[in-house]
């Protein structure tokens, strides 16, 4: 069974006979380069400022993130369920 046979045998032969192109100037090879807008450049930089002023944290926040980290480590750390109960009614009640 033959698929997609080919109906001019002279098509192969062509496509055989085709020696490359000699002599060809090559073009030095350029290394691409992208130039930004001075609005780019602004935005990125305000952007790096707010994710770091976002990551910035005082001694007390630093402490107590510490605190809560070490009591969850150990086992120690207890959520009141009737706390977690408020505050999922107060999420919904103010939508």
């Amino acid at each position: 069974m033959k698929i997609n046979p080919i109906l001019n045998p002279n098509i192969l032969k062509s496509y055989q006979a085709a020696k490359p192109v000699s002599g060809v100037n090559k073009v030095a090879s350029k290394r691409d380069e992208v130039t930004f807008s001075e609005e780019a450049l602004s935005f990125s930089k305000a952007l790096e400022e707010a994710r770091g002023a976002l990551e910035a944290r005082t001694p007390e926040e630093s402490a107590h993130i510490a605190d809560v980290t070490n009591a969850v480590r150990n086992g120690q750390y207890n959520v009141s369920s009737d706390k977690v109960a408020d505050k999922i009614l107060e999420s919904v009640l103010k939508r």
